[in-house]
C-alpha cells in the first residue's frame, strides 16, 4: 500500500510518498550480471552528467538498486533523514539538490542510518561530507563534490518519492540505478527487460572481436567503418 503524506509548511507543501513499486528480484539480479558500460551503448537516456562521480568511499563502485528519490532545498536536510527511515534493503537513495554543492546533505550519521536499513548506495546531485568516515564504513557515494559545510534541520521543504532531476536526467521512484567507476545511469522499470535483451551475448561478441583483432583483423572492417567511409565518398 502506497501512502501519501502532505506536510504543510510556509510556501511549499512537501509531498512524502512512503512506498513505491520496485523491480522484481529477478530483474535486479539480471542487471547485476551486466556491465553498465555495455548498457551505455544501447541506452541513450538516463545517464547522469559526468560531474556526478564516485567519491571512492568503498572498495567497489558497482551498484544496482531501485531509486528512492528525495528533493530538498539547498540548506535543509529534513527529508533526507526521513528517507533513511523509509528506505528498504537494496534501495539507492537519490538526492536532488539542483547541483548545489555548498551544503552537504550526507555524511557519517546519514550513512549509518542508511546502512542500518540495508541501503545500497547514495547518489547526490550536490555534495557529500565526512568521506573519510564513510570510507571506513565502505558505503558507495556518488556526488558532485565534497564540502565541510552541511545542511541543517530547518523544516522548510522537500519531497520524497516524486520525479526528480539528478545530473541532468529525470529519475522516477523505482527506476534502477546502475553505476560503476565511470558514473551512474538510471533505467526505467518499463525498459529493464529491453535493456537486458540488448546486452545479451554482448560479452561473447566482444571477446570474438578482440580475438579477431589479435589475429590481425582491422577494427574498421569489423565495425563496418570502412563500408560507411566508402559510401560517404560515393555520395
Amino acid at each position: 500500500m502506497i501512502t501519501f503524506i502532505m506536510v504543510g509548511t510556509k510556501g511549499h507543501t512537501p509531498m512524502i510518498v512512503e512506498d513505491f513499486e520496485r523491480p522484481s528480484d529477478e530483474q535486479l539480479d539480471a542487471l547485476r550480471e551486466i556491465n553498465p558500460n555495455d548498457l551505455g551503448h544501447h541506452v541513450h537516456f538516463g545517464h547522469t552528467s559526468p560531474q556526478i562521480k564516485f567519491m571512492e568511499t568503498s572498495d567497489s563502485a558497482n551498484i544496482v538498486g531501485p531509486a528512492l528519490t528525495v528533493r530538498i532545498p539547498p540548506e535543509d536536510g529534513t527529508m533526507v533523514h526521513k528517507a533513511t527511515e523509509l528506505a528498504k534493503p537494496g534501495d539507492v537513495i537519490v538526492i536532488d539538490m539542483g547541483g548545489h554543492t555548498t551544503n552537504a546533505p550526507w555524511g557519517d550519521v546519514t550513512t549509518h542510518a542508511a546502512m542500518a536499513r540495508g541501503v545500497e548506495a547514495v547518489v547526490i546531485d550536490g555534495a557529500v561530507t565526512d568521506t573519510h568516515g564513510i570510507r571506513k564504513l565502505g558505503f558507495p557515494v556518488f556526488a558532485r563534490a565534497k564540502s565541510t559545510r552541511t545542511v541543517r534541520g530547518l523544516g522548510i521543504g522537500g519531497d520524497i518519492n516524486v520525479p526528480i532531476q539528478a545530473g541532468s536526467t529525470t529519475v522516477e521512484p523505482g527506476d534502477v540505478a546502475i553505476a560503476n567507476e565511470e558514473g551512474v545511469l538510471f533505467v526505467p522499470q518499463d525498459d529493464i527487460d529491453r535493456a537486458l535483451e540488448h546486452c545479451e551475448g554482448k560479452l561473447e561478441r566482444q571477446e570474438e572481436i578482440i580475438a579477431q583483432l589479435e589475429d590481425g583483423a582491422s577494427l574498421a572492417d569489423l565495425s563496418g567503418a570502412n563500408d560507411r567511409i566508402q559510401r560517404m565518398s560515393e555520395e
